[in-house]
């Protein structure tokens, strides 16, 4: 059957899902059974909402009267789940639930009204957000997960895709700080098994990059790799999403820079002057 738009309140924004949903059945959506728990990602290629975050979604199916708990795990993000009928219309109230699972997870119990088809969304409060996560569902209430508090994560930027090159400006006010200095978080958008180059140039401040899997685990940082004060980090895509931390080698630095992308591993400068 065809699921048509999903209308979810998440926080104080309305997100509507159209097109994306409207053109695919239930069976083209993986399905969740009672009693699992899957592991899987958010990443780049999923669809996404029309501010921008990208969400999963997943099909099963429940009894009328049936007690059910959802729960969204994930330390890479800001959690959140919609839950829609066999219409795809969202099912309110109780429709969808952003911190009820401990601090940034998602936790929903929900008294199915009548038997049939049901989807759930695992999506993120905020845009172009990536990474891994935990979907569980089961019968009857269960306890949300205890956690760590939620810390907010890194806003991020926007995606930086092969080809790109992005002109953009590090600092305030737009930007917040990290430690001493200011910062900017984008997303990539890597085929798995391709080796790609990100570049971070400035005429104006000391660049920094630093990769990152999911919100706390570094892989690697360069400063002055590409050159003069031009960062650059060699990367392979993988399962996990990665992102890059835009910073500076001194604090309160501010300017323009130019963020590329481009196929292939370039040679990294052991040695350079910088001197912005």
């Amino acid at each position: 059957m065809l699921l048509r738009s999903v209308v979810a309140a998440v926080g104080a924004t309305t997100l509507l899902i159209g097109s994306a949903l409207a053109q695919r059945g239930d069976s083209q959506f993986q399905s969740i059974a009672y009693g699992e728990t899957l592991s899987a990602y958010l990443t780049t290629s999923d669809d996404a909402l029309p501010d921008g975050s990208f969400y999963k979604a997943f099909h099963f199916r429940s009894q009328s009267a049936d007690t059910i708990t959802m729960t969204l795990v994930s330390i890479d993000f800001d959690a959140v789940l919609l839950l829609a009928d066999s219409s795809g219309e969202l099912i309110s109230p109780g429709g969808s639930d952003d911190n009820a699972g401990g601090q940034c997870n998602s936790h929903l119990t929900f008294v199915v009204p009548v038997s049939g088809d049901y989807l759930v969304l695992a999506t993120t409060n905020y845009p172009a957000r990536v990474g891994e996560f935990q979907l569980s569902l089961t019968r009857g209430v269960r306890a949300a997960p205890s956690t760590e508090d939620c810390r907010g994560f890194f806003e991020t930027s926007g995606t930086l895709a092969p080809g790109d090159s992005i002109f953009g400006r590090l600092g305030p006010p737009a930007d917040g700080k990290l430690g001493p200095s200011y910062f900017q978080v984008w997303a990539l958008a890597m085929p798995q098994g391709h080796t790609m180059t990100v570049d971070l140039a400035s005429d104006e401040f000391d660049s920094r990059l630093t990769l990152y899997r999911g919100f706390r685990t570094a892989m690697d940082a360069n400063d002055d790799g590409g050159g003069g004060c031009s960062a650059r980090l060699v990367l392979t895509g993988g399962a996990h999403p990665l992102r890059v931390l835009l910073t500076t080698g001194k604090e309160d630095e501010t300017g323009k820079y130019v963020l590329t992308m481009v196929s292939g591993a370039l040679p990294i400068t052991q040695e350079s002057q910088c001197s912005p």
